[in-house]
């Protein structure tokens, strides 16, 4: 591409100003004797010529310098100049001739070069500018040459189809096709010293390298790049001749190489390789002397292992780190820099010790302060041996505590007080939200270990779903569905078939979970309780004092008025004729009257469950549930309760759940308008009908709640 005419030096450009071509011929002929590789010049001088009238000295000049640069056997920048030529004159009767024995001389070895020419015949082309131009970038591309492609990595040109326009390179036995401007945007031409290079032509020369010396593995691969990589490109690139599952040992090995310097943490940190081992170790003393406090602490848990002097460095620099640290009133810092150079160099005098660590402050406050599980927990142990208040202290951490090497710390220290975690343990089970990493952790633990854990805890991962403070452990959560895991353990031990049912109902109507996961549990219930299979029955909600009054109507009818009316029917049969006795046809009308009630309360008695006050979450509409409205149009206030059939009295606005007033309501939550039979309001207020609901309660008391609403509702009676 020529470059702009305000690019040249200000002499040239008063001479193509001025038209004095002889003197920019003697110009152009000084440059080229200096400087013939610099193309833009003479491309931008041949432009500015031709524009004011000397295009046959433009081109003249042009040829000149092609044959000047064939004779330097320059062949890619003779190649340009003949393009350059061919786009400034592209009538010129000898150009196409030239294009194509330049193109014939350049890629004589080429394999496809026959095939690409034919393609594209330069003799018959309207513009031997673009076509000599197409045939040059086709020509850049040969069969057999390794290239690298990101996202794929190395890879062998396998076909070259200029009629398809596809170049097809093989990586790992894929073959890719790519279009002439992808490859050109999206491959790069590996030279032969290149490790990726080796890696495809002697792949089982690569492995064994990798097998007998993982640093000189290493060391090839950064050098063949040229700089630093990021240990997540060097594990990509060696893909292949690493195997996963020995990456680990194969790393750490490499590592230990007194050159090779990795700076930064996890798959980001820099990996780069020094000239020497001194330099190396002064590379990392530079770098710890200029790290903050924290980044000290990886420094040296990465590197102190590299010799003993540098070790030795790490540890008086840590100690020195902590003495400051305390200076500026952060001990929470300061214990763990101490205790980091304690490990280094054991045996020797802590610099901040735990006497001065419990004399900083709240224990809590200051457990929060260290950021490292081990420090951690060997403030634990320091907390554990000064404070008589440390089972508080351990079961308050509990609940904050993130990484479960610590949890399990604490669990076990307060084995020294089995019922103080017996009672920790049961409160992060029935409230989980208040310790989500705990609850987590409990769950598992109990489980691995034979446990028995009760089914709220089923209830409780389904909810956990889809609340934000489980968000940092969803992933982990979601784990525990599969095949073998808790909730088929759960779902396994479920004591009763409407214990299952239970389950069986949360789980189908749960967000947040995979159809394979769901089907997993779900399969594990019906296969212990088959009948689960068939439809449920319908369960018939009310108050403990109803259901005791029809169990007493029952036990009457059948203690009292049955016998009775038996009496009755014997006594009318003794006065003879039974086809006009009176007295006999209406005993026996009340005998059938009796036996049928006999038989419908002893079925609904059969379905009937107990609403239990404690059990009502009152955070929508529930059976059990005292609800204040709204009237949209006056604002004026009323308030109705939802309970059974049997405790039904609407004109004290008790309502039935199978009323069309309560079945508008159910599931309505504070704020939502409601269409109700005698008009619209709004949801102001809801309660438990006998106490107050309670903030963070027992979700697996909930959810029996929950369940009586939600069945009500698929069930749709009226």
């Amino acid at each position: 591409m020529s470059a702009p005419a305000s690019a040249l030096p200000e002499e040239v450009t008063r001479l193509i100003e001025q038209k004095d071509f002889e003197a920019l011929e003697d110009v152009w002929t000084a440059k080229m004797e200096k400087a013939a590789s610099d193309l833009p010049f003479f491309f931008a001088v041949a432009s500015a010529v031709k524009k004011k009238g000397g295009g046959t000295q433009a081109v003249s000049w042009l040829r000149f310098l092609a044959d000047y640069l064939g004779e330097g056997a320059d062949g890619g920048a003779r190649m340009d100049v003949l393009l350059e030529i061919a786009r400034m004159s592209p009538t010129d009767e000898s150009i196409r001739s030239d294009l194509e024995k330049a193109l014939r001389e350049r890629f004589a070895s080429h394999p496809a070069l026959a095939a690409v020419l034919a393609h594209f015949p330069l003799e018959k082309a309207a513009d031997p500018a673009d076509t000599g131009g197409r045939v040059a970038r086709w020509l850049n591309f040969r069969p057999g040459d390794i290239h690298w492609m990101p996202g794929r990595g190395p890879g062998r040109i396998v076909e070259l189809n200029p009629t398809l326009d596809v170049i097809r390179l093989e990586v790992s036995g894929t073959r890719v096709p790519l279009s002439l401007v992808s490859a050109e945007k999206s491959l790069t031409l590996l030279p032969p010293e290149h490790f990726l290079r080796f890696k495809v032509e002697d792949p089982e020369g690569a492995r064994a390298l990798a097998e007998k010396d993982p640093a000189e593995t290493v060391r090839r691969l950064i050098q063949s790049f040229g700089g630093s990589l990021t240990a997540a490109e060097i594990k990509e690139h060696l893909a292949g001749v690493v195997e996963e599952a020995r990456w680990t040992a194969f790393w750490s090995a490499a590592r230990k190489h007194p050159q090779l310097l990795v700076s930064g943490a996890s798959k980001t940190a820099a990996v780069s390789w020094s000239e020497s081992a001194g330099a190396a170790d002064e590379s990392h003393r530079r770098a710890f002397e200029e790290a903050d406090p924290s980044h000290k602490l990886d420094l040296a848990r990465r590197n102190a292992k590299r010799s003993k002097e540098l070790a030795r460095f790490y540890a008086e620099g840590l100690a020195a780190a902590a003495r400051e640290a305390a200076a500026a009133a952060k001990p929470g810092l300061a214990w763990e820099l101490s205790q980091a150079a304690a490990r280094i160099l054991p045996g020797e005098k802590e610099v901040f010790p735990a006497a001065e660590l419990m004399a900083s402050g709240d224990p809590l406050d200051l457990l929060s302060e260290i950021r490292d599980h081990t420090p951690r927990e060997q403030a634990l142990e320091a907390i554990r041996k000064s404070r008589s208040d440390w089972p508080e202290v351990f079961a308050e951490q509990m609940l904050r505590e993130e990484d479960v090497r610590v949890l399990a710390a604490i669990f076990d220290g307060l084995g020294e007080q089995p019922e103080r975690r017996d009672e920790m343990t049961r409160k992060i089970l029935r409230s989980p939200r208040l310790a989500p990493r705990a609850f987590l952790w409990l769950a598992e633990r109990m489980h691995g270990g034979g446990g028995v854990l009760p089914a709220s805890v089923f209830f409780a991962l389904l909810h956990a779903l889809r609340q934000d403070e489980f968000s940092s452990v969803r992933a982990r959560l979601k784990e525990l569905f599969e095949p073998g895991n808790l909730a088929v353990s759960l779902v396994r031990a479920a004591a009763s078939e409407e214990e299952a049912r239970e389950m069986l109902f949360a789980l189908d109507r749960a967000g947040g979970l995979e159809d394979h996961r769901r089907g997993v549990v779900r399969e594990a219930l019906l296969m212990k309780f088959p009948e689960l299979r068939a439809p449920a029955r319908e369960y018939l909600y009310a108050t403990a004092e109803a259901i005791e009054a029809r169990r007493k109507e029952l036990l009457h009818l059948k203690q009292v008025e049955l016998p009775a009316n038996a009496q009755a029917m014997r006594t009318a049969m003794e006065h003879g004729d039974l086809s006009e006795n009176f007295e006999y046809h209406a005993a026996r009308q009340r005998h059938e009257y009796l036996s049928a009630r006999v038989a419908a309360l002893s079925d609904e008695l059969s379905r009937s469950r107990a609403l239990d006050p404690a059990r009502v979450d009152a955070s929508e509409v529930r059976v059990g549930t005292r609800v204040t409205l709204r009237d949209a149009a006056t604002g004026a206030e009323r308030a109705a309760t939802i309970l059974g059939p049997w405790d039904s009295r609407p004109e004290e606005a008790i309502y039935s759940y199978q009323s069309e007033f309560a079945q508008a309501l159910l599931g309505k939550t504070p704020g939502e308008h409601v269409t109700l039979p005698d008009g619209e309001a709004v949801v102001a207020a809801i309660e438990n009908r006998e106490t107050p609901r309670e903030l963070g309660g027992d979700l697996g008391t909930r959810e029996v709640g929950e369940a009586v609403s939600r069945r009500i509702r698929e069930l749709g009676s009226v």
